[in-house]
């Protein structure tokens, strides 16, 4: 388990208000942890605490924060031999408020932010020993450190890999902020307008501070593609980067839910599915908003996934193998997943058709396996001593009809919606619980699994194939009957187990 020295980058504060509240809290926020109410086995509601992701790293990995950053003697000397396991808060907003010397409420632009970042960082790695960091940020403070890793570095001729080890972000517009409503007309306001640097969110900007070489009065080529914004751009690998996607629109409640009716119900209530994440970085889907009292920050589920993504000793690759979908020009598939781990009270990850991100387009694919979720784990933090890690995956798979209707007097048909299939409404083709026991011993990798279906503890044992290697374990779980008659004979979930830091 490797211990690196963290930095918290936090979001966008929208007013003066905002950023006077922000300066006010010595952790910008990241200590604000939760109080839910939830239902348990016996389906009796019960209290659900969460501490908030500082106290939980401090709890569980002994981390201890840096509270001022202009006075660290005194710190310093306290944590001495501690400092690899130290949170730094990057405090960005106290530039631009008079409480702190400024002559004027002032607005830093997205390339000065992420200039002081790297300043900062430098700092964090003279000051503990450290040879690299990791990055945590909250919406916008993951565009801060995409600005730092694919323009301030590069134009400075350096390689972001050898200050930074892994990002990971929580619900950060990776491709912008988009509106459902108005057709283009509130973006193109808001761009025009640049009311307190919200157009950081709109193509021209992004573009500008992403982009090496490119000054801040240089216009969006006509050809440019808008894929490209959540792309890296060959900066930083993607397998470093951990991309936490919000899907519950519902409780973003900020501006009396302004923004959420008008980004649209695909989203956390602010940034949509589909642009919240770098292409090609590790993901995870959490039916949080994007703050507030339900938000993705302050939750168990995004925490798991940020203490196994930063501190797991195994990677479990998980995806589907030589799928055969019947009839697909006449009907649509969605594939719904979710991750339990055993010992943790809620899902890790899970994508449902409710929450409008459920698998679709890749279940027509036959060239390669379909990705469904890597898992990072942590054998020693797991609920028993046996060294294992037992993870649940639900699989539930839909079939949609295309509906055909002509038009007018023009005879051709044209396909205009997809309809529930004759099955009953809700219910599954097929579903599916695949109960998988990971292990380690010295070095070697063995995995054991069953299908709920069986009503079994994990019993089968899975032998690795030929595309196993040194260090790597690959096996594949054939599906149950049920399953086989649904997506094929040959269908199976491949298990992809490697070392992981």
């Amino acid at each position: 388990m490797q211990y690196l020295p963290i930095i918290f980058v936090r979001g966008y504060a929208s007013t003066q208000k905002d950023v006077e509240q922000v300066i006010n809290d010595p952790f910008y926020g990241f200590n604000s942890g939760s109080t839910h109410i939830r239902v348990d086995e016996n389906e009796n509601p019960k209290k659900f605490f969460f501490e908030s992701p500082l106290l939980r790293l401090m709890i569980d990995h002994g981390y201890q924060p840096i509270v001022d950053n202009q006075n660290l003697s005194n710190q310093v000397k306290r944590l001495s031999g501690q400092l690899h396991k130290t949170i730094w808060i990057y405090r960005f907003y106290d530039r631009t408020t008079r409480s702190f010397g400024s002559q004027t409420e002032v607005r830093l632009e997205m390339e000065e932010i992420a200039k002081d970042l790297k300043n900062l960082i430098q700092n964090v790695k003279e000051t503990t020993g450290a040879g690299k960091i990791y990055l945590v940020a909250h919406s916008m403070g993951g565009l801060v450190c995409r600005s730092l890793i694919q323009k301030i570095y590069p134009e400075q001729r350096q390689q972001a890999a050898d200050h930074i080890d892994k990002l990971f972000t929580y619900a950060t517009p990776h491709g912008g902020i988009y509106f459902e409503v108005g057709s283009g007309l509130l973006e193109n306001l808001r761009d025009r307008l640049q009311l307190n640097n919200s157009d950081d969110f709109g193509p021209q900007r992004m573009y500008q501070y992403l982009t090496p070489g490119v000054q801040p009065n240089v216009q969006l080529p006509n050809d440019f593609k808008l894929e490209r914004l959540q792309s890296l751009e060959n900066a930083f690998s993607p397998n470093r980067v951990f991309s936490l996607i919000g899907t519950n629109a519902d409780d973003y409640d900020e501006s009396f839910g302004l923004s959420r009716n008008a980004v649209g119900v695909k989203s956390d209530g602010l940034v949509q599915i589909d642009k919240a994440y770098v292409t090609g970085s590790h993901r995870a889907y959490v039916h949080r908003s994007h703050g507030g009292r339900y938000g993705i920050l302050n939750s168990e589920e995004g925490y798991q996934n940020l203490q196994r993504f930063l501190f797991g000793d195994i990677q479990v690759k998980l995806s589907f193998s030589n799928v055969e979908l019947k009839d697909l020009d006449k009907k649509f598939y969605q594939l719904e997943t979710r991750i339990a781990l055993r010992g943790l009270p809620i899902p890790i990850y899970e994508q449902a058709i409710a929450h409008y991100c459920p698998i679709t387009q890749e279940l027509t694919r036959t060239d390669k396996p379909i990705p469904l979720f890597t898992a990072f784990l942590i054998p020693r933090n797991s609920a028993s001593d046996d060294n294992v890690c037992r993870y649940a995956l639900r699989l539930a798979l839909h079939s949609f009809t295309k509906q055909e209707t002509n038009w007018l007097l023009d005879f051709t048909k044209q396909e205009t919606n997809w309809l529930l299939d004759n099955h009953l409404d809700q219910v599954p083709l097929w579903s599916d619980y695949l109960i998988t026991d990971v292990a380690t011993t010295d070095g070697t990798y063995n995995a054991k699994y069953s299908w709920n279906s069986d009503e079994k503890e994990p019993v089968n044992n899975l032998n690795p194939t030929s595309e196993s290697s040194s260090g790597v374990y690959v096996a594949y779980v054939p599906l149950p009957e049920r399953g086989q008659k649904v997506l094929g004979t040959k269908a199976a979930v491949r298990l992809e187990i490697s070392q992981w830091q």
